[in-house]
């Protein structure tokens, strides 16, 4: 909220870092301003002949306005108020641009100016100086390609455009003024194979062009992942360009809001971190300003300040006089920054083995032993049990019922590690395997006894047990289209079966693809069953030899291996009226005490969490006001349910997002006692994994 009332002078500090603005047009006679370090709004009442503006675009300091009313256009520096005028734009409702492109500073004699009207076969092509705007027609005879997105930028004198299929056109700047546009057309980007929407960005950066995504779940535009490519460009000419992924843009940060990215050298000193991407999305609890780590696969994000029209005309401002100054503080830290450890706990399978044995330590009392195991995590229990065999048998008990779920996440692919975090001991641990030793995206899809169902790219399904080392590979898919996956028993038992569920979006039909040890294809069942089913994003339940699927009004679907059917239940009753648009609120499924359990919650961390027990004897949801001695763990797809260690952990719901950072050890928790999360995630920096499970370490595999 406002702090104090808006004064015409800019904020301070404002040229020293990048800034989000917002011009308000006719709506208000001020600018706000949002400085992302210190999380400030500020209110600044612009010149009467800034008033009614509407900001079209920006370059570096340079933002590109437009009069409401009478249409005029000019360039306004952020730093020094000198303005430099184009041409008017045509007064026509066909001429709305979406995005501006930008190929120099205004003040320079190369500056092209391109305007992308959305969903529109022309652009406009005009320059500072000239009398008025030029309309460029743009033919291609491609269905696959779609049509003009305002998504576009101008790198090494080629115009970049977006199509609302992902196809991208590359059309020479040169051409557009001549009037006869020469284009070719970059293949559409292999986007991670995830159900959900997303947008992609077009930034420059150290003479590189890069196209981000970001991918977001339903209406509530919660964000899921981050897709960084790089243009990768052939000495073969244009049509030998592709998009490549990549994981590291080295000492950059991106930025990026709107229809516009851009990227600065990041420096410690105001704040931005190198490696990572900013930028602000309106989301069903508020506007929230993102930052995605590549390095560790992390969503950090806080909530901005209440601003009026959400994240209409919100841009960021990037002065030219700070990025020298940035790239020199960069060369005199890089050493320093490269110094710093990481202070998680690295562990693998021959970590015991490795351990000096002290004959002293193997002579100390058991009785004394058994005082000081209770307060030891996990990992360290672990490293007891390879000091003598007396030491393993007196912490094999005190083990079962110590162990708490940890929240496993991947960094990035490359990276050929996996990291743990308990929440009962407040520690993170580092897993080092060749079996992450990936090419493409890692996801983590389900987690069961101590084993973790993972993809590699849209083909690959394999299991990993992180304690054994084990890896099962499975038989490769064509496309890794499941909305939920499970097995039967362990991966290690004779009568282990996977099952895949894919739910056809309209509920019309339902295929099962099952594939036992020995298999060399999956195998497939198809179901058209007569009443839809609309399944929530949760994975199966496997309930006394069946597995039960949670569809998203609260109804069930059971699938019956042994009898190879499906059925949707007309029993119970749904807990929604109306059917809840897809990603509306996650809808969770376990078991808990011998019971059903179904949980429905939603981004809104302002809103409370439903919880129902299936009565099985009348076959209704009824309302669970307590959880008794029990704690239950959620993640996007995977839930469990396990009896808390302590009291005071009990009736808690734990979501993998921590309060500030990962360091801080906060984990998240909403109390059923209380009816609300603690901390209160709207006073806070929030942080969760991308790719991230829920799961039960097991130690006697």
């Amino acid at each position: 909220m406002l702090g104090h009332k808006a004064e015409k002078s800019l904020p301070h500090s404002f040229g020293s870092r990048p800034w989000l603005f917002q011009m308000h047009g006719s709506k208000k006679q001020t600018c706000t301003f949002f400085d992302p370090i210190t999380n400030r709004l500020e209110e600044r009442i612009f010149p009467e002949y800034l008033q009614g503006k509407a900001c079209l675009g920006c370059y570096e300091e340079w933002i590109l306005l437009s009069d409401e009313l009478t249409r005029k256009c000019f360039f306004l520096s952020t730093i020094s108020f000198s303005k430099i005028y184009i041409p008017s734009l045509p007064d026509s409702p066909d001429f709305v641009p979406a995005n501006v492109s930008i190929s120099s500073p205004p003040n320079t004699s190369s500056c092209v100016v391109v305007l992308i009207c959305s969903s529109k076969t022309f652009l406009l092509v005009s320059s500072p100086g000239r009398k008025r705007w030029n309309k460029v027609p743009i033919k291609y005879f491609n269905k696959n390609i779609g049509s003009l997105r305002g998504v576009s930028v101008i790198h090494n004198e080629q115009l970049f455009v977006m199509t609302n299929m992902d196809a991208t056109l590359v059309i020479d700047v040169a051409s557009l003024a001549r009037g006869r546009v020469k284009m070719t057309v970059i293949d559409r980007l292999r986007l991670c194979p995830v159900p959900y929407t997303w947008f992609t960005y077009l930034a420059k950066c150290s003479g590189d062009l890069f196209s981000i995504a970001v991918h977001s779940y339903g209406r509530g535009q919660r964000v899921t992942h981050v897709e960084v490519r790089r243009l990768e460009l052939s000495s073969k000419g244009c049509n030998e360009m592709h998009w490549r992924r990549v994981q590291d843009v080295g000492d950059q940060a991106f930025f990026l809001a709107g229809n516009y990215g851009g990227s600065l050298p990041a420096n410690m000193a105001w704040g931005a971190q190198r490696n990572c991407i900013y930028f602000p999305m309106d989301c069903s609890d508020g506007v929230r300003l993102y930052k995605f780590s590549l390095d560790d696969q992390i969503l950090n994000f806080t909530f901005l300040p209440e601003t009026d029209g959400g994240l209409d005309r919100l841009l960021w401002s990037f002065p030219t006089n700070i990025i020298q100054t940035v790239k020199e503080d960069i060369l005199n830290s890089s050493s320093a920054a490269g110094s710093q450890e990481n202070d998680s706990t690295i562990i693998g399978k021959d970590d015991a083995n490795e351990m000096v044995i002290s004959r002293q330590w193997g002579e100390l009392p058991i009785e004394l032993l058994e005082l000081l195991l209770p307060r030891l995590s996990l990992v360290d229990c672990l490293q007891l049990t390879s000091v003598c065999k007396g030491w393993s048998e007196a912490s094999s008990s005190i083990r079962k019922g110590k162990v708490w779920p940890w929240l496993m996440h991947l960094p990035n692919f490359k990276s050929q590690s996996c990291k743990f975090f308990d929440p009962l001991y407040r520690k993170e641990y580092t897993f080092k395997s060749d079996a992450l030793d990936a090419r493409d995206h890692l996801a983590l899809r389900f987690s069961k006894n101590g084993w973790v169902v993972a993809t590699e790219g849209n083909q690959r399904v394999f299991i990993l047990n992180p304690f054994t080392a084990q890896v099962i590979n499975l038989p490769p898919l064509k496309k890794y289209i499941f909305d939920g996956i499970s097995f039967m028993s362990v991966p290690t038992s004779p009568d282990f079966v996977v099952y895949g569920f894919f739910f056809q979006i309209y509920g019309e039909f339902v295929e099962i693809s099952s594939w036992r040890p020995g298999d060399k294809e999956w195998g497939v069942l198809e179901f058209r069953p007569s009443i839809p089913f609309f399944p929530s994003s949760n994975n199966p339940v496997l309930f006394r030899g069946e597995f039960y699927c949670l569809g998203r009004k609260g109804e069930l679907g059971v699938f019956n291996p042994d009898m190879e059917s499906w059925n949707v239940l007309c029993k119970p009753e749904p807990v929604h009226l109306t059917e809840p648009h897809y990603g509306d609120e996650y809808c969770h499924l376990l078991e808990l005490h011998g019971y059903l359990v179904s949980v429905f919650r939603t981004d809104d961390t302002k809103k409370t969490i439903h919880v129902f027990k299936l009565k099985q004897s009348e076959m209704v949801w009824e309302k669970l006001e307590h959880l008794g001695d029990m704690t239950l763990f959620v993640d996007r797809r995977n839930s469990i349910a396990i009896p808390s260690p302590e009291k005071k952990y009990a009736n808690r719901i734990y979501v993998p997002r921590f309060e500030g950072d990962l360091k801080s050890k906060n984990v998240i928790f909403y109390s059923m006692e209380d009816n609300r999360y603690y901390p209160s995630m709207h006073t806070h920096t929030m942080e969760e994994p991308v790719t991230c499970v829920w799961m039960e370490p097991n130690l006697h595999l």
